[in-house]
């Protein structure tokens, strides 16, 4: 018994010696302490010949410049572990290192020579090469194992990325081409690599030689759509959108397709506000193929959404541009008949009733009639009562608007929708003058939803913290949530009196900047541009430091862009408002309005139509 347990000390000791040694020479490898992390590696090496010492003992060894040693080192480990021929590349570095470079190149040719057919052997070696900078040989590594392939495979994701690190461009190209020719599965993966790697916003050179190659294929491989696809692919990354159409026609033509690839065309070219372009695509699917075609229903409908998405980009739209497109509606809404199509054109018909052309008894209606339609969805019918609360509250019928704005709350007691829906409760409230409970429901809605609450949530939060919760006399706000009202209702006179009697009877309140902003709002409503951007400048300038200066200047940014056309300096205002308040809740839209302006291709990518669902927008 006692000469077991002594045993079995002795086999605890050695291996805690063991685990020690392991840990000393692990802490002085990464250290970068190569000789002392040599006085254990050589023992840990032979008690454990597994990869990992196997390459701290070589790594060290050659960072010595020992490479004598790591040669024998690297011929040992290769005669335990036959087949393995990144080793004869190591082997070969080796050579090179201690200034012999011929017996080198005897080992890389030995490597690629016995590299087989095996796809994951030629593949490993070439890897090898590449980690060495060794480009040459893993070229000929993958055109042996190209010339060998049993399977067919080309090796040509491989090649290029290959050709990619070596600056050889055109190669590159060439290699994704026959990738996409031999599996059209690898369509994304090349065009993600491809974004990557050029830039297509600019005059980059790889770009024409990317688009020249294409042109080549589309007319000697014309039996293979892939590269019709890849084509209209980068039109549209250059956002030369009218090539991309034409392309996508020819394409539909000879596939004899059913128009859906110009419907994805279209709502890519919306995104990007090239609504020409979008008409045409839509109008090629509702003339060239006709009623009764799959598409036709969904082509008529979003291209008028895409026709009132373009008009409605001015802030002021033309009162006789917005009837004629409303009576287009209205045209192609009898055409379509009771059904969802037609039932999410009648929102966006109430829309314009209600906002452009203020006939708040006809949206309405409108509104009524699509919740009444057969075959919407919960979700749609949710934001048409939404919409109506917000009609009946322009109209005066506040507490109609409620009975609304409660069945949705109700509904979606876990949703955005719900969290709308109280958002706009408590604005009712607000208006009323009821601000202590307004402010309770704002509450609620800031801790249970956080990011979801909307920023009019956010900022009428903000402006009764501001505003009122700090003041003992209630009627400042009491004015100002009424002349908020009046402008919604666009009783613009009413308003402007109200606010008129606000600042005399307190001339010094810290509803000033809110009465500038409401002011800017009634004349831009008005049309008077330049007297809203005066307005807004007075906010940005004077108080700077305050709730409404992003606000104002995402307002001036638009005025400029969309009014004034004057690109240059909205730019300037959305990347002020990005980077001097980057926790605005405007600053992502700001960068994305401002990379727009600069030329960046939209994120939106193209939506199928089989993914359309017009009446949950």
């Amino acid at each position: 018994m006692k000469y077991l347990l002594g045993l079995f000390f002795v086999f605890i000791s050695l291996g805690s010696w063991a685990q020690s040694n392991e840990e000393l020479a692990t802490y002085y490898y990464q250290n970068q302490e190569y000789e002392k992390a040599l006085l254990y590696l050589e023992d840990i090496y032979k008690q454990k010949p597994n990869d990992t010492y196997f390459q701290f003992y070589l790594i060290s060894l050659k960072n010595l410049e020992r490479y004598e040693e790591a040669q024998d080192l690297v011929e040992k480990h290769l005669k335990k572990n036959r087949g393995r021929l990144e080793l004869e590349v190591e082997l070969g570095q080796l050579m090179s290192l201690n200034g012999k470079p011929e017996k080198a190149q005897a080992h890389y040719d030995k490597a690629i020579e016995e590299a087989g057919v095996a796809r994951h052997q030629v593949i490993n070696l070439a890897n090898a090469f590449i980690q060495d900078n060794l480009l040459k040989e893993a070229k000929r590594t993958y055109d042996q194992g190209r010339k060998n392939a049993t399977d067919g495979y080309p090796y040509s994701y491989e090649l290029a990325s290959l050709y990619g690190a070596m600056g050889d461009d055109a190669r590159m190209i060439d290699e994704y081409m026959e990738l996409i020719g031999y599996n059209q599965g690898y369509v994304q993966t090349v065009q993600n690599n491809l974004s990557r790697v050029f830039d297509f916003s600019s005059d980059d050179a790889r770009v024409e030689m990317l688009k020249s190659n294409l042109l080549k294929k589309v007319q000697s491989q014309a039996e293979k759509p892939v590269y019709y696809e890849m084509l209209i692919w980068l039109f549209t990354q250059r956002k030369e959108f009218n090539a991309a159409f034409i392309q996508a026609k020819a394409m539909d033509k000879r596939q004899m397709e059913d128009g859906r690839r110009l419907i994805a065309l279209a709502s890519l070219c919306s995104n990007n506000e090239a609504f020409d372009v979008a008409a045409k695509c839509y109008a090629y699917v509702v003339t060239d193929k006709g009623p009764g075609t799959r598409y036709y229903e969904t082509s008529k409908a979003l291209e008028l959404v895409s026709a009132k998405k373009a008009l409605t980009l001015s802030i002021l739209p033309d009162t006789e541009a917005v009837r004629a497109l409303e009576q287009r509606f209205s045209a192609t809404i009898a055409e379509l008949g009771r059904d969802p199509e037609a039932a999410r054109l009648l929102r966006e018909q109430a829309e314009l009733n209600m906002r452009y052309l203020h006939d708040g008894e006809k949206a309405i209606l409108l509104l009524d009639s699509a919740i009444s339609s057969p075959g919407i969805t919960s979700e749609f019918e949710a934001q048409c009562k939404l919409d109506m609360g917000d009609d009946l509250v322009a109209e005066g019928f506040v507490w109609d608007a409620f009975l609304y704005y409660s069945q949705v709350e109700k509904d979606f007691k876990q949703d955005i929708l719900g969290a709308e829906a109280k958002f706009r409760t408590a604005r009712i409230y607000y208006y009323m003058g009821d601000f202590d409970w307004a402010q309770g429901q704002l509450d609620v809605l800031k801790a249970s939803t956080s990011k979801l609450i909307s920023n009019d949530a956010m900022d009428l939060s903000l402006l009764i913290t501001d505003n009122y919760s700090l003041d003992t006399i209630p009627r400042p706000m009491q004015l100002f949530a009424k002349a908020d009202l009046l402008t919604f209702q666009n009783r613009l006179d009413e308003a402007s009196i109200t606010l008129d009697s606000l600042s005399a009877e307190f001339p010094i309140h810290p509803l000033e900047d809110e009465i500038l902003y409401q002011r800017a709002e009634i004349a831009k409503k008005r049309g008077d541009f330049e007297g809203a951007a005066k307005l807004l400048k007075d906010i940005v300038d004077l108080y700077f430091d305050d709730i409404l200066a992003d606000n104002a200047l995402m307002d001036l940014a638009e005025l400029e862009e969309r009014v004034f056309q004057n690109p240059e300096k909205a730019m300037e205002y959305y990347k002020k408002l990005f980077t001097d308040y980057t926790a605005s809740l405007y600053a992502a839209e700001a960068r994305k309005r401002f990379r727009f302006l600069r030329g960046d291709r939209q994120d939106e990518e193209p939506v199928a139509p089989k993914e359309i669902r017009p009446i949950e927008n």
